[in-house]
């Protein structure tokens, strides 16, 4: 005797139908508040690990440069999180894909 019992649906092997998997979100990185180059310090160690060269070093006057990241050319790695030295870079869903400066 069967201890429990089978569907038509388990029998035949049809399944109900199912959602099409949502694709994937693009994550690029996204500099915040706390990155020190902002702050005067000379800093560009998130732009070394980036193979695709999504992060640049902007100079600005008095001498001081900044980080740009062109949301673009930026491949969502995330190579550049682990080296900045105070957190500052994040990865985000892609917004409008423009280059933003350090805020």
């Amino acid at each position: 005797m069967m201890s429990h019992s089978l569907s038509r649906r388990a029998l035949f092997g049809r399944t109900p139908p199912q959602s099409p998997p949502e694709a994937p979100v693009k994550r690029v990185a996204v500099l915040g508040g706390t990155c020190i180059a902002t702050q005067g310090v000379a800093c560009g160690t998130c732009a070394d690990p980036c193979d695709p060269r999504a992060i640049k070093i902007r100079p600005m006057l008095g001498g001081r440069a900044i980080p740009l990241i062109d949301a673009a050319a930026c491949t969502g790695c995330g190579d550049c999180l682990n080296v900045c030295p105070v957190g500052a870079l994040v990865l985000a869903p892609a917004g409008s894909g423009e280059s933003k400066p350090c805020a």
